[in-house]
Parts: C-alpha cells; sequence; structure tokens
C-alpha cells in the first residue's frame, strides 16, 4: 500500500509538471507520516495536487507510517528528508542523538486522550489503576502516556498493558478485551463512532500534559545542505493547510483524486481533519503565522519530559526547533 501510494503521488507530479508548460526543476523530498491516512494528512496530499509543491520546485513523495517512534528513526537514519510525527517523541528521540528537528508546528495543543466505553467511563490517570489499556509502544500516545501518569500521580505499574500490533487497538477496544487505550481526539473519535461506540475520554492536557503533538520535522544534515528547499516547502506546506482550513471537504476530496481507496471513509476523514484544526494554536501561539511555535509552550514540554525522567536533562531549545523556515 505504501509503494502504491508513493507510486501514484510521484506519477501525478510528473503529470503536473508536464502540463505546467516552462518546467520548474524538481527536487525530489520524502515526506514520511507518522501513520497510515489520516484527515490531518490531507492538506499534504492537497498541496500535491493542487500543484503547490511542484510551484516550488518541489516533488513531495508521501509515504505512510507507522508511528512517530519509527517516523523518527526514518528521519535519523536518512532514509526520509522530512517527517510529520510527534514532538514529545522526536525530543526523546534528539536525547537519545538522533540528528533531526521540528521546523513547522502542525497539533500545537495536544489532542491526546485516554479513550473508555461511556457505559464504564475513566475519567482519570488514577481511575486506570486496575484496569486493561492498550497501545501501541510507538505511537506518540504511548509515548506520551507515561509523563501523563507521572503527572497525575498515578501508579503505571498498577496497570495493565496489552501491545497490540500497529492499528489493532481500536478492534481490542471495540470488542472489550481493553478498558481502554491511549487516541487523539481527531484521529480516534471519529473512527470508533463510525463503529457505534459510545465512548468516555479525558484530555492528557487536562491532567498536566503539555506536548506538541504533531508537525514537520527534517533530518538536521539534509536541513544544513537544503536551506532553501526546506523554506520553500514549509512556504508551500502552510499555503496546502491554509486552503484546508477554509475547506476540509475539499482537501479530503483532494486527498482520494490521489488515493481513490480513501474515498470509502471520507466523511470520516473530513471530521478528523475538522477537529485537527482545532489542535493548531496555542494561547502562547496567538498571533503568529501558521507553524510558528512558541519557546514558552515548547520549554514546558521538555520540563515535563525531564520530570517524569524520559529523557535525562534538558536540551537546548535551539536544537529541538526553528521558527526561521516559516514566513512572517
Amino acid at each position: 500500500m505504501l509503494r502504491r501510494a508513493s507510486s501514484v503521488l510521484a506519477l501525478a507530479g510528473a503529470f503536473a509538471a508536464a502540463a505546467g508548460g516552462a518546467a520548474i526543476a524538481q527536487t525530489k523530498v520524502n515526506l514520511r507520516l507518522d501513520w497510515t491516512f489520516y484527515g490531518t494528512h490531507a492538506p499534504f496530499y492537497l498541496g500535491v495536487e493542487k500543484g503547490l509543491y511542484k510551484a516550488e520546485g518541489i516533488e513531495l513523495v508521501i509515504g505512510e507510517g507507522n508511528g512517530s517512534g519509527n517516523t523518527a528513526k526514518q528521519l535519523a537514519q536518512g532514509g526520509d528528508q522530512v517527517g510529520f510525527l510527534d514532538y514529545g517523541t522526536m525530543t526523546k528521540g534528539i536525547a537519545s542523538g538522533m540528528p533531526i528537528k521540528a521546523i513547522m508546528g502542525v497539533h500545537q495543543r495536544s489532542p491526546m486522550i485516554i479513550v473508555s466505553q461511556a457505559e464504564q467511563p475513566i475519567k482519570s490517570p488514577k481511575e486506570l489503576e486496575g484496569k486493561v489499556i492498550a497501545f501501541a509502544p510507538a505511537e506518540s500516545t504511548a509515548q506520551m502516556y507515561p509523563v501523563m501518569m507521572a503527572l497525575a500521580g498515578a501508579d503505571a505499574t498498577k496497570v495493565s498493558v496489552i501491545s497490540p500490533a500497529v492499528g489493532a487497538k481500536s478492534a481490542l477496544f471495540l470488542q472489550k478485551r481493553a478498558d481502554a487505550i491511549t487516541a487523539t481526539s481527531y484521529f480516534h473519535v471519529p473512527q470508533l463512532e463510525a463503529q457505534g461506540a459510545k465512548l468516555s475520554y479525558f484530555y492528557y492536557a487536562d491532567f498536566g500534559v503539555s506536548a506538541l503533538e504533531g508537525g514537520l520535522a527534517a533530518n538536521t544534515d539534509w536541513l544544513k545542505g537544503n536551506a532553501d528547499t526546506a523554506k520553500k516547502l514549509v512556504s508551500a506546506t502552510a499555503k496546502a493547510f491554509a486552503m484546508a482550513k477554509a475547506d476540509p471537504a475539499a482537501a479530503v476530496d483532494a486527498a482520494i483524486k490521489l488515493r481513490p481507496e480513501l474515498a470509502k471513509s471520507r466523511d470520516i476523514h473530513v471530521r478528523q481533519l475538522q477537529l485537527s484544526i482545532e489542535a493548531w494554536s496555542t494561547p502562547n501561539t496567538k498571533g503568529l503565522s501558521f507553524g510558528k511555535m512558541s519557546e514558552k509552550d515548547w520549554q514546558a514540554m521538555v520540563d515535563q519530559l525531564v520530570e517524569s525522567k524520559q529523557i535525562k536533562e534538558a536540551l537546548a531549545l535551539d536544537k529541538l526547533f526553528t521558527n526561521e523556515l516559516v514566513a512572517e
């Protein structure tokens, strides 16, 4: 599926270049997503379909992912130049030596949640004790789960954890083999509700987690030699996300043009994108251009990662992110 999606996008870019008259030299950039397609990804496909990346001289090849932890590894190893991933997970990777850096924030207010059945609601981290929770270890919500438990004073050792194959936790939840799952509001809630589930959920943020949950990051070695390309990539992406915010359904329809198999879940993807938009800013980014990030938000997240022993010591913020590529 990943190879087919990447091939479709590459062919689409080539067709657009052939049809566009005087061709602009195209630089190939691989974008690795954090997961299989969901609504938040639609703006990237919109940018390809509308020729926004092509206009900047970029042939964007989009590849699906299987967790932010794995996307971070792909970037660090140089297999992909740019990725869309959770910044908390990325920070842990940088602390371990990964050469990656955030270049454009998207989900700057954490949409991470714990989902339970409405008939047996779990309303706080403390109430997870004695219960069964399911998550794949590489997921961003799993990476930040220990932070939430520590901040809330809950004992994670008293929670039974099931670690299913990537993408399988929702089935376990619907089968009631797990009392709860880690999730993101924009991704999982529409899917579960569409399958008839009655849900109860609480936000990590309600218990003190300050997490910049998703955005673009790049391999730092690639950035050093390709700053101009990176800036053009961010510019095109900002335009695509602005278009998607104005018309979420049109953004999803653009993705479907490139990947027709997504049509069967169109309404879910539209709803995911609508919920995603609610997490695009924080009080600290008010008035800033889309994609610019706040030092206060980053420092709060780093402090929590240290306090919860997810990283050994605080990292200099300039090693974690830059706003230099985002236009004013």
